[in-house]
């Protein structure tokens, strides 16, 4: 292991390389929480891609309603 990957670590938020000691992501702006680090460098930052694509199926499936019950 080279020496700059023991002093960096991945932003749990968006997956960018940080400073080890950064309190903060430069990237997303997203605080760095030393507590909740459980040595996984995963980002955790994805929800929100699902909860779009949520919200995508559900207004699809909603719209779909509609036309079906006003259609003669």
């Amino acid at each position: 292991m080279a020496f700059h990957e023991l002093h960096e670590r991945l932003c749990p938020t968006c997956g960018h390389r940080i400073s080890a000691t950064a309190p903060k992501c430069f990237n997303c702006g997203a605080y760095v929480n030393d507590e909740d680090d459980d040595g996984d460098d995963e980002p955790r930052g994805r929800r929100p891609i699902f909860m779009l694509a949520s919200a995508v199926v559900a207004a699809v499936i909603y719209i779909a309603a509609l036309v079906y019950l006003l259609n003669p």
